[in-house]
C-alpha cells in the first residue's frame, strides 16, 4: 500500500498542478485559454502548494491520500463549471461601454459633472466634455465692449493696436507688442522709428531730386544711384531729351557701308546672306533659295543656290564637270573651264609686281620677281647688271635694278669741271652757272645790266665788271664796240648770260652773239625706278615714289590700288611689293568671297544669329545646350550636369542640383522649412540644404490640465481652442500653433501660440557657387549675380570689367575667356571694339574712320586716306609760286616767297650775303623769294696801265709803280709817316 501510495503521489500532484494553473481547458477538443495569473496568484499558489506539503507531510499516507482523492473530485467540479461558463460566453453578444470622459486628470463617467475653474461648469456627454459658463453666476456669463459680446476666457482686438482677454466678466486690455521697423504711416498703432534722414526723410523712403538718380534712407544715410540702363548693342546711342537711358541711333553700319533704318542688302563677304537693319542691329539670315526642278541639285562654287547639274565637257578623253577649271596640258598659260557643256580657254593673266621680273620657273607660268632678267640674260638677286652708264653701278634686287652714282675723290678746286669719258669732275676745266669752260678760257656774262667778264683757272672761276661806253644813236664805224646783248619775251640779257625762262624749269637760255638760245636741260638717269617729279622742278627725284599716279613718301607702306592682295613699300624712290600675309586657317575647307584676299572659315548660323568659326556659345533657343561651331557647323550638346552635393535637390534651369531648398514627395519645400511626412502625419520633416530629416513628431507641453487626442491627430490638444493670433494683412486670424508667414515676407517664419506670435528669420546656408543670386529669402545658385547685375543660368553676356572678354553663367558661378575673333581681310583694321575690324583704320597707333583723311603722322606734309581698313597717303599739293629761289619755312609743307633758299643757304627778305657760288667776288640778295647777284664794286687805282687781279679787278704792277713815283712823291706827307 506504501508502495502504492508513493507511486500515485506524483501522478495526483501533476494532475492538482494541471488543474490549479489552468493553462487551458479543453471542451469538446478544443482548448479555451484562461486568463493567466497575474504575479499575486502565482505568489499565492505557490505559498498554498508549500503550505499543503508542510500540511501532508506531517500526515499519514491514509489521509494524504484520501485528501488528495477529495481533492481531485474538486477540482473536476471546478473543471465542468468552467466549462459551462466557456458555452455561456460563446453566446454571449458585445455591447459598447458607457461613454467616459477626460478631465482634471481622471476618466468621468457619462452623466457627470465638474468644475474646472469657478466660472466653468463641465458635463460628460456621449463621451465628450461639454463646458461652459456657470449659469448661477453672473460675472461668469461673459463681457460686453462696444456693444459686442465675449465669453469667458476670450482674447479679442478691438483695434490694431489692443488686444483684450475677457476674465470672470471682467475685460483687460494690453498694448499690442510693435516689432522694429521702418516708422508706421499716419494712423499706425507702433510709433517705434529707425533714424531718419536730413530734410525730414523717413527711413524706407524712396525720391529722386534729379530726373534719372534715385534716393533711399537707409539706417540715417542717405543712398542715391543713377538709373540702371540696359547694355546697348549698337555702334552709336544717343540720349532722348527727358529720358534717362541711351538708345540706339536709327540706321546700321556694316562693312564699312551705311544703311538706313528697315533696309534690306546683301554683304559683300557672304552675298548668300540676306542682311537688314532692324533697330540699329544688322540681322543676316541665308536667302531662301527656290524650290529646284531636278531631283538632286548641285551647290556650285560662287552660288548660293543649288542648281541643276548642267552637262559635263569631254577632252581628250577626260571627263570634266560643269564649272571645273584646269590648265591646259603644256601650256602653263592657258585655262579651261568647261560651261554648260564648252571648253572655255583664256590666258593666265600675270600681276606685274617688279619691272624686270625673272622668267617663270618650270612649268608655271608667271614670272617671279626673285631674280632679273634683263638684255636677254637672266641676273640673280644682288648680282651686278650692265647700265650703260660707265658712271653708274648698278645691281638687280628682286626684279628691280638699282643704280648708285660712283663715288669721287674730293677736288681742290671751286668750279672742277667734267671732261667727256670721265665720271669724276676735276680741276683742269671749268663748270660755272651749268657751262663748261676750258682752263685759261675767258667768257663774258650779263648780271642786273652789267657786262661781266670771267675766267677759268684751273678749276677756279674769278670775274671782274667790263665797263661799257655810252653808244651813239647809230652804229659806230670805229671806235670801241658795245657789249651784244639779247631780248627774250621783252627782257633784255647780256653776252654769256645764262637764264632759266619763267615759267619753263626744264629749259635752259644764254645770250651767245647777240642770240638767245634756249635748249632742253638734261637730267641725269635716276637711281630709282619709281622717281617723283617734285613741284617747280626740272628733274624727277628719289625722295619719294611715284606709283600708278600716287605719290608715297619714302618708308611708307601702302596697299596696291589695283591689286588690293599686294602690300608695298616706298624705299628710296622704289617700290616693292609682296602678297597679302593670310593667317593660317583652323578649318580644313575655308571658303573665298569675291574682292576677298585671305580665305575664311565659314560662319555658322543658329536659330538666326551668325556665329564665328571655332566660337563656343550657348544654344540661343535652349540654355541647357553648348554649341561650337565647325566647318560651318553648329554641333550641339547637353551640358554635363555636376552632381547634386544633397540628397533632395530643386530643379534648376538645366541640372537637378540647386541645394538650396527640398524636392520631397512630389511638393518642393524653401531651405529651412518644416512639414508634415506626406504619408505618415504623426512624424514632421525638415529641409537643410537640400536634405531632408523626418523623425516622429514631438507633441508640444500643453497649457490645459486635461488635454484629450483628437481622432487622427497624434498629439493631444487642450479641449477648449486657444486664441487666434492676428497679422496686419490677415482677414482670418492665425489658429493657434499655426505656422505662417507674414505677407510680403517670405523669409521670416511666424508662430501662434494662443494669440501671442513669435517670430525668426529662415536659416541660409552658404551657397555653393561663386556668383549666387539672392533669392526671395537666401543666396540661389540658380542663376548669378556679378558685378551688380543677376544673369540666368546659360546667359552669355560681355564681361563688364574685362574688355573683349565673353563670360558664361551656370549654376551660380562666373566663368570669362577671351573672345573669339575672325581674322582681319585688311592691312590696317581698326580695334575700337573686341575685334579688329575693317570698318575704320588703325595707322600708327591713331584710329581713323573710314573715307577719313588726316596728315601722315611721320610725313606731315602727306596726306593719308583710310578706305575700308586700307591707308593711302600721297604728298600734299602745293601752289605753284612766281619767284626762282622759294623757301621753305620750319613746320610748313610748301615753299614760300617769304625767304630765299639759294644754293644751301638761306636769306630773310632785303638780307645782302655773299653769294655761294662765288664768295669773294660777288654779293647776293633777296627780294620777294628770288636771290640778285652782282659783283663787288673796285677800287679805282693811280696808274695808267693796271693788270686785272683778284675778281677781275684792276691792279697796278712794279713797273707802273716806278712811273707814278714822282707823282707820288708831289703828294704831301702823312702826319708821322714815312717819306
Amino acid at each position: 500500500m506504501a508502495m502504492a501510495g508513493a507511486a500515485l503521489l506524483p501522478l495526483v500532484l501533476q494532475l492538482g498542478s494541471l488543474a490549479l494553473t489552468g493553462g487551458s481547458v479543453a471542451t469538446g477538443g478544443e482548448v479555451v485559454p484562461r486568463e493567466p495569473f497575474g504575479l499575486a496568484d502565482i505568489h499565492d499558489y505557490r505559498q498554498q502548494a508549500h503550505t499543503h506539503s508542510l500540511a501532508l507531510a506531517g500526515q499519514p499516507l491514509e489521509e494524504r491520500l484520501g485528501q488528495l482523492e477529495a481533492e481531485v473530485l474538486e477540482l473536476r467540479e471546478q473543471n465542468r463549471d468552467l466549462q459551462e461558463r466557456v458555452k455561456r460566453l460563446e453566446s454571449c453578444e458585445c455591447h459598447l461601454a458607457s461613454s467616459q470622459c477626460w478631465g482634471l486628470g481622471r476618466i468621468w463617467p457619462e452623466g457627470a459633472r465638474w468644475e474646472p475653474d469657478a466660472c466653468t461648469a463641465c458635463i460628460c456627454q456621449d463621451g465628450a466634455a461639454r463646458c461652459g459658463p456657470q449659469p448661477n453666476l453672473p460675472h461668469c456669463h461673459g463681457c460686453k465692449h462696444n456693444g459686442q459680446t465675449y465669453s469667458h476666457g476670450e482674447t479679442f482686438s478691438p483695434d490694431t493696436c489692443s488686444i483684450c482677454h475677457c476674465q470672470e466678466g471682467t475685460i483687460t486690455c494690453t498694448q499690442r507688442p510693435c516689432p522694429r521697423g521702418p516708422c508706421p504711416e499716419p494712423g499706425a498703432c507702433c510709433a517705434h522709428c529707425e533714424p531718419g534722414c536730413p530734410e525730414g526723410r523717413r527711413a524706407g523712403e524712396t525720391w529722386q531730386p534729379e530726373p534719372c538718380v534715385t534716393c533711399t534712407c537707409q539706417a540715417g544715410t542717405v543712398r542715391c544711384q543713377g538709373s540702371s540702363c540696359s547694355e546697348l548693342n549698337c555702334l552709336e546711342s544717343y540720349t532722348p531729351p527727358g529720358e534717362c537711358c541711351p538708345v540706339c541711333r536709327p540706321g546700321c553700319e556694316y562693312e564699312g557701308q551705311l544703311y538706313e533704318e528697315g533696309a534690306s542688302f546683301l554683304p559683300s563677304s557672304n552675298p548668300c546672306l540676306q542682311c537688314s537693319c532692324q533697330r540699329s542691329l544688322v540681322r543676316c539670315v541665308p536667302l531662301k533659295c527656290p524650290p529646284s526642278p531636278c531631283p538632286e541639285p548641285v551647290l556650285r562654287p560662287g552660288h548660293c543656290c543649288p542648281a541643276c547639274q548642267a552637262p559635263g565637257c569631254t577632252e581628250g578623253g577626260s571627263q570634266r564637270d560643269h564649272g571645273q577649271e584646269w590648265t591646259a596640258p603644256g601650256d602653263p598659260c592657258r585655262i579651261c573651264q568647261c560651261l554648260e557643256g564648252h571648253i572655255q580657254c583664256r590666258q593666265r593673266e600675270c600681276a606685274s609686281l617688279c619691272p624686270y621680273p625673272a622668267r617663270p620657273l618650270p612649268g608655271t607660268c608667271c614670272p617671279v620677281c626673285d631674280g632679273c632678267f634683263l638684255n636677254g640674260r637672266e641676273h640673280r638677286s644682288g648680282e651686278p647688271v650692265g647700265s650703260g652708264d660707265p658712271c653708274l653701278q648698278c645691281r638687280c634686287a628682286n626684279g628691280s635694278v638699282q643704280c648708285e652714282p660712283l663715288p669721287c675723290p674730293p677736288v681742290p678746286c671751286r668750279h672742277p669741271g667734267r671732261i667727256p669719258g670721265q665720271c669724276c669732275p676735276v680741276c683742269d676745266s671749268c663748270e660755272y652757272q651749268g657751262h663748261q669752260y676750258q682752263s685759261q678760257e675767258t667768257f663774258s656774262l650779263q648780271e642786273s645790266g652789267r657786262c661781266i667778264r670771267c675766267s677759268c683757272q684751273a678749276g677756279e672761276v674769278s670775274c671782274e665788271e667790263q665797263e661799257c661806253p655810252v653808244a651813239p644813236c647809230g652804229p659806230p664805224t670805229s671806235g670801241p664796240q658795245l657789249c651784244p646783248a639779247c631780248v627774250l619775251d621783252g627782257e633784255e640779257f647780256a653776252e654769256g648770260v645764262q637764264w632759266e625762262p619763267d615759267g619753263q624749269p626744264c629749259t635752259s637760255c644764254s645770250c651767245q652773239d647777240g642770240m638767245p638760245v634756249c635748249r632742253a636741260v638734261l637730267c641725269p638717269p635716276t637711281p630709282c625706278q619709281h622717281p617723283t617729279q617734285p613741284p617747280g622742278a626740272c628733274c624727277p627725284s628719289c625722295e619719294s615714289c611715284t606709283y600708278h599716279g600716287q605719290v608715297y613718301a619714302n618708308g611708307l607702306n601702302f596697299t596696291d590700288a589695283d591689286s588690293p592682295c599686294h602690300t608695298c613699300r616706298c624705299e628710296d624712290g622704289t617700290v616693292r611689293c609682296s602678297l597679302v600675309y593670310c593667317p593660317p586657317m583652323t578649318c580644313a575647307r575655308p571658303q573665298s568671297g569675291p574682292s576677298q584676299c585671305c580665305p575664311k572659315c565659314p560662319d555658322c548660323i543658329l536659330e538666326k544669329q551668325v556665329f564665328v568659326d571655332g566660337e563656343s556659345f550657348s544654344h540661343p533657343g535652349d540654355p541647357c545646350q553648348e554649341c561650337q561651331c565647325q566647318e560651318g557647323h553648329a554641333l550641339c550638346q547637353p551640358r554635363a550636369c555636376p552632381k547634386a552635393l544633397c540628397a533632395h535637390p530643386l530643379p534648376g534651369t538645366c541640372c537637378q542640383n540647386n541645394c538650396s531648398g527640398c524636392a520631397y514627395g512630389g511638393k518642393e519645400y524653401p531651405n529651412g522649412a518644416d512639414f508634415p511626412h506626406p504619408s505618415d502625419p504623426c512624424r514632421l520633416c525638415h529641409c537643410l540644404g537640400g536634405n531632408v530629416q523626418c523623425l516622429a513628431r514631438r507633441c508640444p507641453p500643453l497649457p490645459c490640465p486635461e488635454p484629450v487626442l483628437p481622432q487622427g491627430d497624434c498629439c493631444p490638444q487642450c479641449p477648449a481652442s486657444p486664441a487666434g493670433c492676428m497679422w496686419p494683412g490677415f482677414t482670418v486670424p492665425a489658429r493657434h500653433q499655426e505656422h505662417f508667414s507674414p505677407p510680403g515676407d517670405p523669409c521670416r517664419r511666424c508662430l501662434c501660440l494662443d494669440g501671442s506670435v513669435s517670430c525668426q528669420r529662415l536659416p541660409c546656408l552658404p551657397a555653393l557657387c561663386a556668383h549666387p543670386r539672392q533669392g526671395p529669402c537666401c543666396p540661389s545658385c540658380d542663376g548669378c549675380l556679378y558685378q551688380g547685375k543677376e544673369f540666368a543660368s546659360g546667359e552669355r553676356f560681355p564681361s563688364p570689367s574685362v574688355a573683349c572678354h565673353t563670360c558664361l553663367c551656370w549654376e551660380g558661378s562666373v566663368s570669362c575667356e577671351p573672345r573669339v575673333c575672325a581674322p582681319a581681310q585688311c592691312p590696317f583694321p581698326a580695334r575700337d571694339g573686341c575685334c579688329p575690324a575693317c570698318d575704320g583704320c588703325e595707322y600708327l597707333g591713331e584710329s581713323y574712320l573710314s573715307l577719313q583723311e588726316f596728315s601722315d603722322p611721320r610725313e606731315p606734309c602727306n596726306l593719308c586716306t583710310c578706305l575700308g581698313g586700307f591707308v593711302t597717303c600721297s604728298r600734299q599739293p602745293c601752289e605753284p609760286l612766281g619767284c626762282s629761289h622759294p623757301l621753305t619755312p620750319p613746320g610748313r609743307c610748301c615753299p614760300t616767297c617769304q625767304g630765299c633758299f639759294y644754293h644751301g643757304v638761306t636769306a630773310a627778305l632785303g638780307e645782302t650775303l655773299p653769294d655761294p657760288l662765288d664768295p669773294t667776288c660777288s654779293l647776293c640778295t633777296c627780294q620777294e623769294g628770288s636771290m640778285h647777284c652782282k659783283k663787288k664794286p673796285c677800287s679805282s687805282v693811280l696808274c695808267t696801265h693796271p693788270s686785272p687781279g683778284p675778281c677781275f679787278c684792276p691792279v697796278c704792277h712794279s713797273h707802273r709803280a716806278r712811273e707814278l713815283l714822282p707823282s707820288l712823291q708831289r703828294l704831301p706827307r702823312s702826319r708821322g709817316g714815312a717819306p
